[in-house]
């Protein structure tokens, strides 16, 4: 009766958990980077909510989208947006304005709208762009869409 492993047996078991080291890396590579592609769509939707809210709550917009959103100042603290006047640009990765978050104000309405920015060539930015549902891209926030 033995007691030990041989030399193959070990050989065996070394390669056996290199291969599934091999595959599962790039599984939770991919898996870090839908869970920071989720965490962001829910950020912005977060932060639309947020400032629909206010504007209902108010009855006017502000000129600093962070003064309407926590979402926003969260974003804004992260360093994951920059925000100039009324426009907020999300980053991820390389890409500095991803999604881009506006109020914009017509002669009878104020609209919060998201739109994609500039992808280029980051899958990641792109799939984030295909994550904000469409619903969210034109909010209307006063006017005669606005019903109270």
């Amino acid at each position: 009766m033995r007691n030990a492993f041989t030399m193959i047996e070990l050989i065996f078991i070394i390669v056996i958990i290199g291969i599934l080291a091999a595959v599962a890396i790039p599984k939770m590579a991919a898996t870090r980077n839908d869970a920071k592609i989720v965490s962001l769509a829910n950020n912005i939707a977060n932060a639309a909510n947020e400032i629909a809210a206010y504007s209902v709550s108010k009855g006017r917009t502000d000129s600093n989208l962070s003064k309407m959103s926590n979402a926003v100042q969260s974003m804004l603290r992260r360093g994951i947006a920059v925000q100039t006047g009324n426009t907020l640009d999300v980053k991820i990765n390389t890409v500095n304005d991803c999604v881009k978050m506006q109020v914009v104000s017509g002669v009878n309405d104020t609209n919060l709208t998201l739109r994609g920015g500039s992808a280029g060539g980051d899958a990641i930015c792109r799939k984030l762009q295909e994550a904000i549902p469409p619903s969210l891209h034109i909010i209307p926030l006063k006017g005669s869409l606005v019903r109270m």
